[in-house]
């Protein structure tokens, strides 16, 4: 890797969104009150209240959620979480993370969502983003708002928007020590502290973790650090500083057959092997919000620099440095029009990400002879407005729109890399109704457009996707609390224009293919979370023991629409039904103890002629332990307990021809993880 530049300027500050959640797992919707004086630190109670008001599918997570058992992958932190599918790639931070069927030709990195950290996105300028940069350990909550109802953080994508909330000294004082351990080698350790002092405030948390990993050839090392610093200049004025420092190692098992998986799940595809396949890279990020407010307006004003530096040996050994700059402010105000309370806000934010890309033969993992270098080039200039009416006392209505204008750029300089300069812009319009007429109940409805400019991944082959990918979405729903149920129900459809996917260029030559935009496409489905207290005590009464169920059931019926070539085939990626839950007893002491379960019931196509699939399959496992505020906390987790042989996710290509062929990344057998966690 590269040599960390010793000298680097950056000026940041910030947004603050508020914020809030119990303990429980579904977002209790309380009052649609606004949500509390505005701050630099977002709070579990301030977020509640402000996704209470949104008119749309959203859920704040609680990271004492998570933190019941083994929490590593995106896939352990949303397995309770309506609408989101998250599939570890190979039991390892890599994973398909997607919403409403977000990305989902992506089997690699991320796509199609804006992830963030405080509010500031973490995705590179062209709209990537790394999983392995994520840690929820070191999260109060994550705001999860699925699709067009992450308007209100600028995000225009079909997925939405997920925003890592940082502790702070504030919210976490006093320290914590947690250790994780269990089958495959795995090994995570962390340590954090917060303080604060008058004006001031500090948090910071270290994790490091290892594991061999279920498959040969699937190492994992990785050492995470984040910290912020928050002062208050005075009633008016504070501001945040965030650090972040992430170096992971990870070796890439590859994909099998079917047949393969079946036989002998734990090995690894003997490409990846020779070639000794890794996706290594080091991580430097600076950020912050600044929150000024003056009467009845607040300003936020935020900044980011992010460095990385990426060594890649798979089919050639990719060498990329990159620089991704961000700066944004947004306004909010609360004022009265027409005798009606109305809440308004509105941003711009600008991007610039230069990546420095070089490709060298792959010789056993170590660069052979350089073939290509040049640099590429990322800028947006992005903006939103909404404004939320209050009509009445129960019914809000909710307009939103979105513009960007978008560049994409690679300059060759060595080889035979793509050239090319793209310019995009868009616009997205959004109305939104929401109805209370309940404290603990709302529904909701919404029609609004998205688009997606092209990332370097999808711009870069054979005839790469050119156009913007846009879309127009309505959703239905309902969520909220009443008696022994907690609820969180959406159903939607989006028609999509020039989605980007792998597909024939030419219907004459089935053999040209590559990532372009396709015509007409659908995605629609179902989000559905649940949680049941089957001992008969109401949520909003206090109980020695309940015997919850906890499920979150996610649809999607995702094809192509008429199409010359696929017809109404469906599109590959992502299974039809993910099904997961828990049946767990609690203790208002803090014990718990239950079942957890995974359900895909029917099988998952790998290409989009339809020809041959992953199996249905089904998880069963275990967990126990005690959660404390403070003192010793513990668990124990056992996964898969009958060793279930499965495709945990698969590859997404055009044409299968009904063979079996490398497209199956297994998932991990049967294991046992124990932990502990002391916090002072």
């Amino acid at each position: 890797m590269n040599q960390f530049p010793m000298s680097a300027l950056v000026l940041v500050s910030a947004i603050s969104p508020l914020s809030a959640q119990s303990n429980d797992h579904l977002p209790e919707v309380v009052v649609r009150a606004s949500a509390g004086s505005p701050s630099t630190s977002e709070d579990l109670e301030s977020a509640l209240a402000r996704i209470a008001v949104v008119p749309g599918g959203a859920e704040v997570v609680d990271s004492e959620r998570y933190l019941r058992g083994r929490s590593s992958t995106v896939a352990d932190t949303f397995a309770l979480s309506p609408g989101v599918i998250a599939q570890s790639r190979f039991g390892s931070d890599e994973a398909r993370l997607s919403i409403r069927g977000s990305g989902l030709q992506r089997t690699f990195h991320g796509r199609g969502l804006r992830v963030m950290q405080d509010g500031i996105p973490v995705n590179t300028t062209d709209g990537a983003f790394d999983m392995q940069s994520l840690e929820p350990t070191a999260a109060t909550h994550i705001n999860v708002l699925r699709g067009a109802n992450a308007m209100s953080y600028g995000a225009a994508t079909l997925g939405g928007a997920i925003d890592y909330i940082s502790a702070n000294g504030i919210d976490s004082p006093g320290g914590s020590a947690r250790v994780e351990a269990g089958s495959f080698g795995y090994l995570r350790t962390g340590v954090s502290g917060g303080f604060s002092e008058g004006s001031a405030d500090l948090y910071a948390s270290f994790t490091q973790q290892n594991q061999q990993g279920f498959r040969e050839h699937a190492d994992q090392n990785n050492q995470r650090f984040y910290g912020n610093f928050g002062w208050r200049f005075n009633d008016d004025l504070e501001s945040r500083l965030y650090f972040t420092a992430v170096r992971t190692d990870s070796e890439l098992p590859g994909n099998l057959t079917k047949a393969q998986l079946e036989s002998f799940p734990r090995q690894a595809n003997a490409g990846n092997i020779t070639g000794d396949q890794k996706r290594d890279y080091e991580l430097f990020r600076l950020a912050s919000r600044t929150l000024l407010r003056q009467g009845d307006t607040t300003w936020q004003l935020s900044a980011a620099w992010t460095y990385k530096d990426l060594d890649h040996p798979i089919f050639q050994v990719l060498d990329y440095l990159s620089n991704d700059f961000y700066l944004g402010l947004t306004g909010t105000r609360e004022t009265t029009l027409f005798g009606m309370t109305n809440h308004i806000q509105g941003g711009v934010s600008y991007s610039y990400g230069l990546n420095h890309a070089s490709n060298y033969l792959n010789v056993g993992g170590n660069r052979g002879a350089k073939v290509a270098q040049g640099d590429q080039t990322a800028i947006n200039v992005e903006s939103f407005i909404e404004n939320r009416l209050e009509l009445t006392e129960h019914f809000d209505l909710v307009t939103a729109a979105t513009a960007a204008v978008m560049r994409r750029e690679s300059e060759r300089k060595f080889g035979t890399a793509a050239i090319f300069a793209n310019d995009f812009s868009n616009f997205a319009p959004r109305l939104g109704l929401l109805w209370d007429p309940a404290a603990d109940t709302s529904f909701y409805a919404n029609v609004s457009g998205s688009f997606e400019a092209p990332s370097f991944s999808e711009s870069t082959t054979v005839r790469g996707a050119n156009k913007v990918q846009t879309a127009s979405t309505l959703e239905l729903g309902s969520r909220g609390s009443r008696g022994l149920l907690r609820w969180d129900a959406s159903v939607y459809r989006a028609e999509i224009d020039k989605e980007l996917l792998t597909i024939v260029l030419d219907p004459a030559v089935p053999t040209a293919t590559a990532t372009i935009n396709a015509d007409k496409t659908v995605h629609q489905g179902v989000e559905l979370g649940l949680e049941l207290d089957l001992l008969g005590t109401a949520w909003n009464e206090k109980a020695d023991d309940r015997l919850v169920l906890r499920a979150a059931w996610t649809y999607g019926d995702f094809r192509f629409d008429n199409d010359a070539t696929y017809g109404d085939n469906r599109i590959a990626g992502l299974p039809p039904h993910l099904i997961r839950g828990e049946l767990t007893w609690e203790n208002a002491a803090g014990w718990y103890a239950g079942p957890t379960f995974e359900w895909v019931p029917v099988e998952s196509f790998i290409d989009h002629r339809n020809t041959f699939s992953a199996d249905p399959y089904a998880l069963v496992g275990f967990k126990f332990g005690l959660r404390q505020e403070e003192g010793f906390s513990w668990f124990v987790e056992a996964r898969n307990l009958t060793d279930e042989k499965y495709a945990a996710t698969t590859g997404v290509i055009e044409n299968a021809k009904g063979k079996d062929s490398s497209q199956f990344l297994p998932g991990d057998g049967r294991s046992v993880y124990v932990g502990g966690q002391w916090r002072w």
